[in-house]
């Protein structure tokens, strides 16, 4: 299965999802990029469709797109690991020169509930070990090449997948820094390399939105 990038749209994922289980079509792979991934890669390490659903529509959701979690709300032990985990990288002096976030949000408070959801993951770092085997695809912010994500920490996977530039800051992995996989809006050719033969591709884009796929 492969589900693209898309933004809002991309919860039309969870319905293709749930009709599949409803018609009882198994799912043997799957390749998202940006929103395809956090639903892919949810999908892949067990959620159901209403559980990913009920995330996205939820008010911890909508505080992922900001930068600092409120602390207020949080047991302390919560957050006391919030206050480990963010980094806060505002504009400033940095090296004797001004310098600019690479993103209007740095994305901590994404991360961190993305590790918080995901935490049975932790131990596991080969998608092809999941559920269902998984890609996350994001791109290398320099090059403008797509990456291909099947290895490492799940939620850093999906974070870099769904980096838009410009928006959010990029993830620094392996030496590189990724951003949401625009160069492969909807990864076909990674389902194939997966070993998929019969393919079903989900296309929320913006091209599929306004007809010009």
């Amino acid at each position: 299965m492969v589900l693209s990038g898309g933004g809002a749209r991309g919860v039309a994922h969870l319905g293709a999802l749930k009709i599949l289980e409803e018609l009882r079509i198994p799912v043997d792979v799957i390749a998202g990029m940006s929103m395809g991934a956090i639903v892919g890669g949810f999908y892949a390490s067990g959620s159901s469709p209403a559980e990913i659903e009920t995330m996205v529509n939820s008010l911890e959701w909508n505080q992922a797109f900001q930068d600092r979690p409120p602390l207020e709300d949080l047991p302390f032990r919560r957050k006391e690991d919030s206050d480990n985990y963010l980094v806060k990288f505002d504009a400033g002096i940095r090296d004797g020169k001004f310098a600019l976030p690479l993103g209007l949000i740095q994305g901590q408070n994404l991360g961190f509930i993305l590790k918080s959801r995901l935490i049975h993951t932790a131990t596991l770092t080969d998608f092809d070990r999941l559920r269902i085997p998984f890609r996350a695809v994001a791109a290398d912010i320099e090059t403008g090449e797509a990456v291909v994500l099947g290895k490492g920490d799940l939620a850093t996977a999906i974070r870099a997948s769904m980096s838009i530039p410009g928006v959010f800051a990029p993830v620094e992995l392996d030496g590189r820094l990724l951003v949401d996989g625009i160069a492969d809006n909807l990864p076909v050719d990674v389902a194939r390399r997966m070993g998929a033969d019969i393919l079903i591709a989900v296309n929320v884009g913006r091209s599929a939105a306004t007809g010009n796929s």
